[in-house]
């Protein structure tokens, strides 16, 4: 098993390393905690420094769950349910992303996002004020590219700016 030390002091360990002891626990009816890596659920989750508690997923996710899922391709993707179809298949996409993943079957769910631990303050992804902006964001998927080109171009100007 490879690992190495990650950005907070802990052990990093891939997650195919992981997944036997992880799956044993969940089907156990445990959690599993996860420091999060990538970009990809920015502004939710930041990479390297929150987590998420992990539970067996139930037998069907609905939109805005926040299921860890592997691609075909073996990579593990933690990501947010933004539809589910008619044939099962669920479309996700990141909270920093606009490009949705359709396909998704519920054999590459390994597991649903119960709590996050964001700041070192942990909450359930049941709380209201969470699932109100879960919804707020998901409904600005389609102008995300814009908001995030906009936010990129103001922050350089004020690098500049400040900068002597």
């Amino acid at each position: 098993m490879s690992s190495n030390k990650d950005r907070s002091g802990g052990v990093a360990v891939r997650m195919a390393d992981l997944l036997p002891a992880m799956q044993q626990t969940l089907s156990a009816g445990g959690e599993v905690s996860l420091t999060i890596t990538g970009t990809s659920m920015v502004p939710t989750i930041r990479g390297g420094r929150d987590q998420v508690t992990l539970a067996a997923a139930p037998v069907a996710l609905k939109k805005y769950d926040l299921p860890l899922y592997r691609r075909d391709n073996g990579q593990f993707v933690l990501h947010r349910i933004v539809a589910a179809a008619d044939d099962g298949t669920y479309t996700c996409c990141g909270d920093h992303q606009w490009v949705l993943e359709t396909g998704v079957r519920p054999d590459q769910i390994l597991a649903v996002t119960v709590r996050i631990c964001r700041k070192g303050k942990q909450f359930p992804v049941t709380r209201r004020s969470y699932r109100l902006w879960v919804r707020i964001w998901v409904w600005a998927r389609p102008i995300r590219r814009i908001v995030f080109g906009t936010y990129r171009a103001v922050s350089k100007l004020w690098k500049k700016r400040t900068q002597p």
